[in-house]
């Protein structure tokens, strides 16, 4: 009687361990990340989310996950993909503007695209969202749907290809049979993904909208419709975000000004650090 006690309760011991430890397993692989960081696209000034990086490493801050949309979504790529923001520059570095910008005022080719693949298929060893060293959340708009999608899972190359897909400039990109442009067209600032993982979330956007007088050619015009249009959508996701991060500055610099990369970096630079100083509950 007494050793089918003991027996008993040595039992019901094994099961109240084994229940603790799978709530504290299945808790652990609930609990969301520290920080996750969201890119605005923004062409060229995108060059900024560099030196956004590069003050969040000086400063020991993590970053779990990262989204993007467009630029936001390139520099992205590489900061998953395991790349130092000197690395980037360098990359950068080596890119012909000439080759980037479209031809003629308006064009609906996708050259300015094949030369960005070639950069990443150089440059990112990965293959899949799934090879990265770090989550990534690219974004993307159906053109069919008006919508924006969030693609995390299988090629990485398709899916940033069609974020960096400028409406006009660029050729849509088909994914699946599916037609997708620039992500930024609807939400240039994807918090989404991150505020279902992340305890914090930081917004970062490149395109602070500034006064502009006198007269504009019908380029000038598609980038300042391009500009009024990515900010409407931003300001709504500013607002999910549990810090926001504009870089000044850059509301003089060209959309397409893609040989001023370390003015645009130092922009982005400066502005982060002088952010991190300010919010110190950031830091480690």
């Amino acid at each position: 009687m007494f050793h089918s006690y003991i027996r008993c309760n040595f039992f019901v011991i094994f099961l109240i361990i084994f229940s603790l430890n799978g709530t504290a397993q299945t808790d652990a692989e609930c609990k969301p990340c520290r920080l996750g960081l969201t890119l605005s696209g923004g062409a060229a000034r995108g060059y900024a989310h560099i030196g956004v990086l590069r003050a969040f490493e000086e400063a020991g801050i993590e970053i779990d996950y990262i989204s993007g949309s467009s630029m936001g979504a390139l520099v992205g790529l590489f900061h998953a993909a395991g790349k130092t923001p000197d690395e980037m520059i360098e990359i950068a570095q080596t890119i012909k503007k000439r080759k980037l910008k479209a031809i003629g005022p308006i064009h609906f080719g996708k050259t300015g695209l094949d030369y960005v693949e070639k950069i990443l298929k150089k440059n990112i060893e990965q293959k899949t969202f799934e090879d990265l060293k770090k989550p990534l959340f690219v974004c993307v708009t159906n053109f069919q749907s008006g919508e924006f999608e969030i693609i995390d899972k299988g090629e990485i190359l398709p899916a940033v290809l069609a974020s960096a897909a400028i409406p006009v400039i660029f050729k849509q990109q088909i994914i699946n049979e599916v037609p997708y442009i620039d992500g930024g067209v609807v939400n240039n600032l994807p918090v989404e993904p991150l505020r279902e993982r992340c305890h914090i979330v930081v917004g970062v956007s490149v395109n602070p909208v500034v006064y502009k007088i006198g007269k504009t050619n019908l380029r000038q015009k598609v980038k300042r419709l391009a500009e009024l249009m990515i900010n409407e959508n931003e300001a709504r996701r500013i607002e999910m975000c549990d810090y926001h991060l504009e870089v000044q500055g850059l509301g003089e610099i060209d959309f397409e000004a893609y040989d001023q990369i370390r003015e645009i970096h130092d922009l982005g630079y400066r502005a982060a650090k002088d952010f991190i100083s300010k919010n110190i509950e950031l830091q480690p």
